[in-house]
């Protein structure tokens, strides 16, 4: 005996009533998010402090501009029969772009490449894309991103990255997509995890002094803000020592004293910090010498 199940692919038919097209503009940036994330509701999606709040625990990533984007999309393959048309293969929604990127970015855009993620869209007239689930959570569309080779610059254009974008199903937006628009910030507000790097200034056994500066090349900012919960001093064990901390002076120097500092000893940042919005973390501590 043979039993087979056919599954019925035939949705009810909507109302098509409609005065004005409220169609969104053109995508200038996007963020992915790890698997299985979701915002609770539409107006979580659109609440700045709850993307921070991802954004800090690593769940969204925001990426970069969004420059040449445009569509790769493939049609289905179709069998014709002698009375009806047979799909052999379905077509595929795929998107591709550039980002005029250093190579520092690029290097940490390369991470992601063949992930599987979920993407965030956001668009000129200040509108995110999305997908709405049948209990009201949102999530982006699911994707595998593919990163190409950085395109060295030449006389009339930047150096670039082209970034693939494989939607795993084109329905998951026609059908349930959802287009929403916060108020009060929107892409240019939206930033990665800025890497911090910790720089010497002197060191001695029982006072370390020390700047911290921003950016992929290490140097773009300086950082005077933190403050004592945010810098973690650490043994060559990797135990936490109890210190006392001065916040940065007008050079930006901060400093810390304790006693029976060592060759060995790290000086970091307590996990990710965000600051009005933006988060920070030190990958990699300074590890001091004493002068």
């Amino acid at each position: 005996m043979v039993y087979q199940e056919c599954k019925n692919k035939k949705k009810a038919k909507k109302n098509t009533g409609a005065k004005e097209q409220c169609l969104e503009g053109l995508t200038i940036k996007t963020a992915v998010h790890i698997p299985g994330f979701k915002f609770d509701s539409i107006a979580d999606a659109k609440d700045k402090a709850k993307w921070d709040t991802a954004i800090a625990a690593k769940q969204i990533i925001p990426l970069y501009e969004v420059e040449e984007l445009a569509s790769a999309n493939t049609e289905d393959t179709v069998f014709e029969g002698r009375r009806n048309q047979y799909i052999t293969s379905s077509g595929k929604k795929v998107s591709t772009y550039n980002s005029f990127l250093s190579l520092c970015s690029h290097s940490a855009l390369k991470t992601y490449h063949k992930s599987e993620l979920g993407l965030f869209e956001f668009t000129e007239d200040g509108a995110i894309k999305g997908v709405i689930n049948d209990d009201g959570t949102v999530k982006g569309q699911s994707i595998v991103m593919n990163v190409g080779k950085r395109i060295d610059p030449t006389a009339d254009r930047p150096a670039s990255t082209q970034v693939t974008l494989n939607y795993k199903d084109y329905n998951e937006f026609e059908d349930d997509g959802a287009i929403f628009r916060p108020e009060g910030w929107g892409a240019d507000d939206i930033y990665g995890i800025f890497d911090v790097t910790i720089n010497q200034v002197s060191a001695s056994s029982t006072e370390i002094e020390f700047t911290a500066t921003d950016g992929c090349s290490g140097g773009d900012e300086e950082l005077t803000a933190f403050l004592a919960a945010n810098i973690v001093v650490k043994d060559t064990t990797g135990a936490t020592e109890t210190v006392s901390f001065v916040p940065a002076n007008s050079e930006g120097v901060y400093k810390v004293t304790g006693t029976g500092f060592a060759n060995g000893f790290t000086v970091g940042l307590n996990g990710v910090i965000t600051q009005t919005g933006i988060s920070y973390e030190a990958p990699t501590p300074l590890t001091i010498t004493l002068d």
